[in-house]
């Protein structure tokens, strides 16, 4: 397996700035988003290596939105980019509680607020689509969480 070192020296790195050089277009409204609502930006190589941004606010519970280009329709990745490609725009909350364990659980609960949009219509929809769902996810406490979300247990 290739490590970090290895991938920023290798031409895959190339490919990968490639593939997620158009990004850079809706990067201002992400921008714009975070800064009214206090979000902040997950490092670009800690969600793999696929076009994606994901932004988060707060912990217990954690709240993010995260825009991915989605697979073909045989569920295999995208190599080149193309401005039809399929975007998607999920949301979400996650609160790790301990339990005694090493790890603790973690109660997480999400859902797609766009999907199937070609890039070319990401940029006019998407402030609107986080704006009209942050809503919703502000409601999400650590309770309610655990009573309607998906546990998880951590470290396993």
């Amino acid at each position: 397996m290739m490590d970090e070192a290895d991938f920023l020296a290798s031409n895959k790195y190339l490919d990968f700035v490639a593939l997620n050089e158009h990004l850079k277009e809706v990067r201002p409204i992400f921008d714009d988003f975070c800064a009214r609502h206090g979000f902040v930006y997950v490092p670009r190589m800690s969600i793999g290596r696929y076009p994606r941004i994901r932004i988060t606010r707060g912990d217990a519970p954690t709240i993010w939105f995260d825009l991915s280009m989605e697979l073909d329709k045989d569920g295999h990745r995208f190599e080149q980019f193309r401005r039809d490609l399929p975007y998607e725009l999920s949301a979400g909350a996650n609160a790790d509680v301990p339990d005694g364990s090493k790890h603790g659980i973690r109660f997480q609960k999400g859902f797609q607020c766009f999907s199937g949009k070609p890039f070319d219509q990401v940029g006019a929809i998407l402030q609107s689509e986080m704006e009209k769902h942050l809503p919703t996810l502000e409601k999400w406490d650590t309770q309610y969480l655990k009573e309607n979300g998906e546990k998880v247990k951590l470290g396993t």
